[in-house]
């Protein structure tokens, strides 16, 4: 006759049983974590991409402008999207004397940085009269 062995442990222990609990609740937790980021990140994009449009205009608008500016901060607004946005530029001289650093932030309200941007602007040699060319 054959013995059929049955055995004693027919399942996980209480201790392997919470392990097992606690890697999941670690893992949804994570997970939970991650999907709130990539929400909240998502829900910021759109005044993130305006806020970058707004400092691109600044910095746009003084290489275009063509004058030399002091080396201070400036401070004002932009309509864009249907909302003021609030910049700050600030002028920095560099090692290179006909070029200037120009930072420009951008936020919502006056304390708040959204988005910064840096760039450059060249002095340009101011325009030769006309009776000078023919000189």
């Amino acid at each position: 006759m054959r013995k059929i062995f049955v055995s004693k442990f027919c399942g996980f222990t209480l201790l392997e049983t919470l392990v097992a609990l606690a890697v999941v609740t670690i893992a949804l937790a994570a997970l939970w974590k991650g999907l709130s980021q990539g929400q909240y990140i998502s829900q910021q994009l759109p005044d993130r991409i305006l806020a970058r449009w707004v400092a691109q205009n600044r910095i746009v608008t003084r290489q275009v402008m063509g004058e030399w500016p002091d080396t201070r901060s400036y401070t004002g607004t932009q309509d864009m999207g249907g909302r003021d946005w609030y910049w700050q530029e600030q002028v920095v001289a560099t090692d290179v004397n006909s070029m200037r650093r120009i930072i420009v932030s951008v936020g919502v309200s006056p304390d708040s940085k959204l988005f910064t941007l840096e760039g450059y602007i060249k002095r340009t040699q101011p325009p030769i009269a006309y009776e000078r060319l023919f000189q």
